[in-house]
């Protein structure tokens, strides 16, 4: 991926299409998307939106939710910092999601795996108040409909 979202946008669409006829099963995906996550940061430089490149990728290559965290790789180490690169990356995934399968599906989605958002979030700023403004700040909201009734 480059720097201009038109070729990442190319990038994910040729993926979701190798995912959805089984040319690149989920567990090879995962395997090639830790690889690559390890190289995230470096890339920033080039690539400044490379966080959500990668989160749309995921997306695109049909990554289950129970196993987001597992193609970020090492990158979960880093939740101690401020704005950690995990949070950048769920938030395009869910809204990809989103987008290519309807937000009423990815809620629902969400639900039935308990898909916990916190995880990918900035240690500090975990409790449900904090949750709900970043999500709000997302427009994510609606798909953790939970959150949304925190005062």
């Amino acid at each position: 991926m480059d720097r201009r979202p038109d070729q990442a946008e190319q990038a994910t669409n040729g993926m979701a299409v190798l995912a959805k006829h089984n040319v690149v099963s989920e567990d090879l995906a995962i395997a090639a998307l830790t690889e690559y996550s390890s190289q995230l940061e470096d890339l920033l430089l080039d690539v400044p939106h490379a966080f959500q490149y990668f989160g749309m990728l995921m997306a695109a290559t049909h990554v289950q939710m129970s196993r987001v965290s597992e193609a970020m790789g090492e990158l979960m180490t880093k939740v101690d910092m401020l704005k950690p690169p995990t949070m950048s990356i769920v938030f395009a995934y869910l809204k990809h999601m989103a987008k290519t399968n309807g937000e009423e599906s990815t809620r629902i989605n969400i639900e039935e795996t308990e898909f916990d958002v916190s995880q990918f979030l900035c240690l500090d700023h975990r409790s449900e108040t904090d949750i709900k403004r970043v999500l709000g700040l997302q427009d994510l909201l609606s798909l953790f409909p939970k959150y949304a009734q925190v005062d």
